[in-house]
C-alpha cells in the first residue's frame, strides 16, 4: 500500500491527507457506501458520464488489494453500456470487504510517513484531519476541494474481477445488445476459474449456468477405451442428448446431475430460458457441439497456479488424481483438438486470485 500510495502522491501532487485516506477506504472496504437503490444508480452513472470532462485518464486505476477506480472520462458506452457497468458497480458494492482493522493499519502506516516526512504533509494538518476522522468513526469520505478542483476526479470503483475480465464482459454486452443473448462457452484447464467466471456473469447478466461437471462418465462407462479417447472423459452422449438439442431450441429443459460421491446420476437441474446460457467446464468447447457456441471462452493459467488453487479447493488427496488422471486428460483433448484455437477470447488467469 505504500508504493500505491507514493505511485498515487507522484501522479497526483496536489492530493492532501483527506484524499489518501480516501485510497486507503476505497483499497480496503470499496464501494458499498456509494449504493442506492438501482434505478438511483442508473440515472446518477448516465447524469455523471454525459457531463464528466474528459481529462486523459486511463480507464482503470488500481486501488491496490481487491479494488480499482474506473474513469468515466475513458469508458466508451458503445463498448459496454452504461447498465452493464451499473451492474458492475452494484455487484462490486456486494463484495466483502477487508474491514476496519485493515484500514487502521494504514492510517498507521500513512502518520508513520507523515511523521518521518516521506509524505510532503505538515504533521500539524495531519494529526487535526486524523483527530477527527476517528471522532466520526472511519467513514466514508469525499475528495478534497483542491483535488477536485484540480482533477476533476468522476469515476466508479469496482471490483478488480471487474478490470480482470473487461474483455468477456464487453463481448456479454455485444451479445445481449446485438441478438438479445446467445449461449457461451467457458473451456480451460482445472484451477483456471471457470466456474468464477460463469457465477460472477451470471450475476452481471440474465443468465443460467450449466456445468459440464454434471456429465463425467458414470463407473460403468470408464472403460480403458473410452478413457483413452481424447475428451472421452465426458459423457457427450448424454450430453448432446439433454443439452445441445434442448440450446438450440432455445426452451426450458431439465437434465440428470452426475454425483461424483458415488459416480451415478442423482437428481435433476433445470434450466430456465435466461437469455444468456453460459456451459462451463473442460470439455464445453468440444468439437461435436462447438458451433452451438455465439462465444467461446478459453480460460488459461501456468500450471503451478493452477495446482495451487486446486490444492487449496480440494485437498492433498484430490491434487495428485488432478495431476497423475484428470489434467493429462484436459491436455490429451486441448492439444488433440487444438481447443485454444477455437476461442474468441482466450483469457490468462494467473494473476487473477
Amino acid at each position: 500500500m505504500r508504493q500505491l500510495l507514493l505511485e498515487h502522491l507522484e501522479k497526483y501532487p496536489l492530493m492532501q491527507p483527506q484524499d489518501c485516506v480516501k485510497l486507503f477506504y476505497q483499497s480496503r472496504m470499496g464501494c458499498g457506501h456509494f449504493l442506492s437503490g438501482p434505478s438511483q444508480v442508473q440515472a446518477r452513472l448516465q447524469k455523471e458520464y454525459q457531463t464528466c470532462p474528459h481529462t486523459g485518464q486511463l480507464l482503470f486505476e488500481s486501488l491496490g488489494h481487491d479494488y480499482c477506480r474506473l474513469h468515466l472520462s475513458a469508458f466508451d458506452a458503445s463498448e459496454l453500456s452504461l447498465e452493464t457497468l451499473g451492474n458492475l458497480f452494484v455487484y462490486s458494492s456486494q463484495q466483502p470487504s477487508a474491514g476496519e482493522n485493515a484500514l487502521k493499519e494504514d492510517l498507521l502506516m500513512f502518520d508513520t510517513m507523515v511523521r518521518s516526512k516521506e509524505v510532503p504533509f505538515a504533521l500539524s494538518h495531519w494529526e487535526s484531519f486524523l483527530s477527527q476522522y476517528q471522532s466520526a468513526g472511519f467513514p466514508a469520505i469525499s475528495h478534497s476541494d483542491t483535488y477536485r478542483q484540480a482533477y476533476h476526479p468522476s469515476y466508479r470503483v469496482l471490483h478488480r474481477i471487474c478490470r480482470d475480465y473487461w474483455p468477456v464482459l464487453a463481448a456479454v454486452d455485444q451479445l445481449m445488445r446485438k441478438k438479445g443473448g446467445g449461449i457461451i462457452a467457458i473451456d480451460g484447464g482445472s484451477g483456471t476459474g471457470k466456474s468464477r467466471l460463469a457465477s460472477f456473469l451470471s450475476a452481471i447478466f440474465p443468465a443460467v449456468v450449466i456445468h459440464m461437471d454434471d456429465f463425467f462418465l458414470q463407473g460403468f462407462q470408464r472403460t480403458p477405451q473410452r478413457l483413452s479417447e481424447p475428451g472421452g472423459n465426458l459423457d457427450y452422449e448424454r450430453f448432446a442428448d439433454q443439452v445441445v438439442c434442448p440450446l438450440r431450441a432455445g426452451k426450458p429443459f431439465s437434465y440428470e446431475i452426475f454425483d461424483c460421491t458415488c459416480g451415478k446420476l442423482s437428481g435433476v437441474r433445470a434450466v430456465d430460458d435466461s437469455p444468456i446460457r453460459i456451459v462451463e467446464g473442460v470439455y464445453s468447447l468440444h468439437p461435436q457441439w462447438n458451433s452451438l457456441f455465439d462465444l467461446k471462452i478459453f480460460l488459461s493459467a501456468d500450471l503451478p497456479v493452477r495446482l495451487g488453487r486446486i490444492e487449496k479447493r480440494s485437498g492433498q488427496f484430490l491434487l495428485q488424481k488432478f495431476q497423475e488422471e484428470w489434467i493429462p486428460k484436459e491436455d490429451l483433448y486441448f492439444d488433440t483438438f487444438s481447443i485454444p484455437d477455437q476461442a474468441d477470447i482466450v483469457v490468462d488467469t494467473g494473476t487473477f486470485f
